[in-house]
């Protein structure tokens, strides 16, 4: 299905001209009666959107194709519902599945002529609604006008967005693919939790109704030791009968995973030998914009954010009298942060990254990762009593979604070997199911859920917000990858040393983007005074106002913000502009990246860096989209004659190897430019 989804759209993007007849045929397809359920309509339909935001497709035509192809499909449907009424129950699918036709009946009679414009959104019955309306015998009048304001509103819900992430994820890219890359990963793991969660609730109900019937025929049997076991802990009768079905499954499984992970782990198997992998492949999507949403992400599994929950949470428990839930809070805590302690101390196996001190230095299993499973699962048993099985799921979601962001984000930052991560994640549920079992079996008086959620929510914002404002600058610098710096002779690198600094931009591993053109040796406030006296000027910040400037398009280039670009997981640590004369939509930026490289007898790194010509185009009209010219030797030149008063050169690379496309746009020539008092010995 997947490559069918992308042979799809690559025809799209070879055929723009034809691109409307098949959105109109995938639309009107997916809006088929049973055939709309094999259609993945809504996956297209938000890549199609992505395509808009490129200007590869015009997004009012787009719109026009994708409503009259609902329009169409959802015709088709009513037109057979009406032609063959209660003779459609004697045909495939619905001879053998009548509960199709059910759910569309009762949906249509409780929902009446709103069913059509309802059942365009509603997953399960939306195939069967226009179906059932023409057996049921609904107008045609009121069913066209609820079937084209549904189409006109189906469209823009699921083209729209598409739009959106793709011009997003285009602003994204211009800064770093890193960046583009870990916010579409984000994206993937936020909805695989929340689609994998609500899909695991559908598919487990029958399925513990079934195991709960099997259980009411047993009985104790002499010699049958698991099965007496689960006779005397499950009782089909209690309340809670199913989730304690539930966690005794999962602490099975979670137990197991611990194991596995154990063993890997001793014997260096599998596991552990994917561990460097992870990390150096992370650790090539990192970003400075990344690493403050990580940081802020794995701060809320700190020490400073847990503690203040874990204390408000017992002092509401104690206020309401609820004993026994107090101590089982406490146990969930005390004991779990023990154990992980323990593991720590017993295993004493090594971080990827010297990043803490006493028994945390040691990495698995992680506590960030573990804890984390502990407060918010065991906080989730607490709450998810006394509410609806919807609200069951919503709450399971975002606990998993939020202990899931928190992992993430130690693999990322590098602060835990993949093992870590998952033994971290397998120990702590295993904790919370046992203890969830013990809880609920005798469990009489649910917490009041409602007060406790909002004290949790309101608790975990206070202190998340507070920790993060009060430590993000110091976890920067903790969690910062390491480097070497290395000390070279002034003279050496003037005459053969800049050849040992990188030659392109490096985004994300083994992609190269622009070729690293100028080299600099002084202070990067001299070059700066040079620089403005010569036409260069520095740009707007780019802050959280300023962003909103790349939506004015009619601003010209020069008053538009710079972009950050990311060279080995680092931004530009200064930036310049110009004009370029008579081209109000132009400019040339040059960005300078601290190389690790220092000159002997001072501590002044020398810098290196791209500079290039930029055209800003107007994707939609909407916003702004800088877009970088491939002809590097232009504005190199420029500078150069820029640095008046300075002693440069430009300097060919010998051992470069370029292709032809290459060599078009770089003639390997690098511009080394120097402070007139640096002495080269």
């Amino acid at each position: 299905m997947k490559s069918a989804q992308t042979d799809v759209l690559n025809w799209i993007i070879q055929h723009p001209h034809l691109a409307g007849s098949v959105i109109f045929l995938i639309s009107a397809a997916e809006s088929l009666a049973v055939l709309g359920l094999f259609i993945p309509g809504t996956v297209v339909m938000f890549a199609v959107g992505a395509l808009v935001s490129k200007g590869i497709l015009d997004l009012w035509p787009t719109l026009v194709w994708a409503a009259a192809g609902a329009v169409a499909g959802d015709g088709v449907s009513y037109w057979l519902g009406y032609r063959y009424r209660e003779g459609l129950r004697g045909f495939w699918p619905f001879s053998r599945h009548p509960a199709l036709l059910q759910k569309g009946e009762e949906f249509v009679l409780r929902h009446g002529g709103k069913s059509v414009l309802l059942g365009r959104f509603v997953g399960p019955v939306r195939p069967v609604v226009p179906l059932v309306a023409g057996m049921l015998g609904m107008a045609p009048i009121r069913f066209y006008v609820a079937n084209v304001l549904s189409a006109l509103a189906w469209a823009p819900a699921h083209i729209l967005p598409g739009v959106v992430f793709g011009a997003v994820f285009s602003l994204a890219a211009a800064v770093s693919m890193r960046l583009a890359l870990l916010m579409a990963v984000l994206v993937a793991l936020v909805w695989s939790v929340v689609a994998g969660t609500r899909i695991a609730a559908i598919w487990l109900k029958p399925r513990l109704k079934m195991g709960l019937a099997r259980l009411s025929d047993w009985r104790v049997v002499p010699g049958r030791p698991v099965r007496n076991l689960a006779v005397s802990l499950f009782d089909p009768a209690h309340p809670e009968a199913g989730a304690l079905t539930l966690f005794a499954g999962v602490l099975i499984g979670a137990s197991w995973a611990l194991m596995a992970v154990m063993e890997d782990i001793f014997t260096h198997d599998a596991l552990v030998r994917v561990d460097s992998s992870v990390f150096h492949l992370l650790q090539g999507l990192r970003t400075p914009a990344g690493n403050a949403v990580m940081i802020a992400l794995t701060e809320l599994g700190d020490a400073a954010v847990v503690l203040p929950l874990i204390v408000v949470v017992l002092g509401w428990l104690l206020w309401s009298r609820s004993w026994r839930t107090a101590a089982y809070w406490l146990a969930a805590v005390t004991v779990g942060a023990a154990l992980t302690l323990a593991l720590k101390a017993g295993l004493h196996l090594p971080r990827p990254e010297p990043v803490y001190a006493g028994l945390s230095r040691y990495a698995f299993p992680s506590g960030h990762a573990a804890m984390s499973v502990v407060i918010y699962g065991f906080l989730g048993v607490l709450i998810g009593q006394g509410i609806s099985p919807r609200a069951r799921v919503a709450l399971a979601a975002s606990a998993v979604l939020l202990v899931s962001l928190i992992a993430f984000s130690r693999l990322y930052l590098g602060a835990h070997w993949l093992s870590d991560v998952f033994g971290g994640l397998a120990f702590g549920t295993a904790w919370v199911a046992l203890l969830a079992i013990a809880y609920l079996r005798r469990s009489k008086n649910p917490t009041r859920t409602h007060g406790l959620a909002a004290t949790v929510l309101a608790t975990l914002v206070v202190a998340g917000v507070w920790h993060v404002s009060a430590q993000h600058a110091a976890d920067t610098e903790c969690y910062a990858q390491r480097v070497e710096v290395r000390a070279v002779n002034p003279s050496i690198w003037w005459t053969s040393d800049w050849g040992n600094l990188p030659y392109w931009r490096v985004d994300l591993e083994g992609e190269y983007e622009q070729p690293i053109t100028f080299q600099w040796a002084g202070s990067p406030a001299n070059l700066k005074q040079v620089l403005l006296t010569h036409g260069w000027q520095e740009p707007e910040p780019l802050s959280a106002g300023n962003w909103l400037l790349w939506f004015d398009v009619k601003r010209p280039a020069i008053r538009l913000p710079v972009l950050p670009n990311s060279h080995d997981g680092r931004n530009e640590a200064q930036t310049f502009i110009r004009e370029v004369a008579g081209f109000s939509s132009q400019r040339l930026v040059l960005r300078l990246w601290p190389t690790h490289v220092q000159l002997l007898g001072s501590e002044q790194p020398i810098w290196m860096g791209t500079v290039v010509r930029e055209t800003i185009k107007h994707p939609l009209g909407w916003f702004a989209l800088p877009s970088a010219d491939e002809r590097y030797d232009e504005p190199r030149d420029v500078l150069h004659q820029s640095l008046e008063g300075l002693l440069s050169r430009l300097a060919q690379h010998s051992g470069l190897v370029l292709s032809t496309k290459e060599l078009q746009a770089w003639d390997g020539k690098v511009l080394l430019a120097r402070e007139p008092g640096l002495s080269l010995p």
